[in-house]
């Protein structure tokens, strides 16, 4: 598999998070951004594709390891992240939900990244199923 594809969980997960957080309305990254002249990524119709392109990637990061390994335990955790995150933030806002989904979604690709190095360390090559 190639690196870019294997590299997608944590760029899904890192690009979710600004997104999300960007979506709160988090003041030290929303003045970063003003600060650099990507003040326009503040609008939420910028915002919501953006969280859901990078979601989408970081889904496809995890699901293609989960394939890999047979296990889809992170990947489940990243999709109900996911829509508990779009849910909770753009029609629903509870601040508590929304922490906990960020928290789900960055901690999606720790967890997968746990699953393959246990795989790989108990001997299983790459191309077998970790069961």
């Amino acid at each position: 598999m190639s690196k870019w594809i294997e590299s997608l969980d944590k760029f899904g997960a890192v690009g979710s998070a600004i997104a999300a957080l960007c979506c709160l309305g988090f003041g030290p990254l929303l003045a970063v951004f003003t600060a650099i002249g990507a003040g326009f990524l503040i609008n939420d119709k910028i915002l919501l594709p953006l969280l859901v392109v990078f979601l989408i990637l970081g889904g496809w990061g995890i699901l293609s390891a989960a394939r890999r390994l047979g296990k889809y335990q992170a990947f489940w955790l990243h999709l109900i992240s996911s829509v508990l995150l779009i849910v909770t933030i753009f029609l629903y806002y509870q601040k508590l939900l929304v922490w906990l989904a960020l928290g789900g979604i960055v901690l999606a690709p720790l967890w997968s990244f746990f699953i393959k190095r246990s795989c790989e360390i108990g001997g299983q090559k790459k191309s077998q199923k970790c069961t």
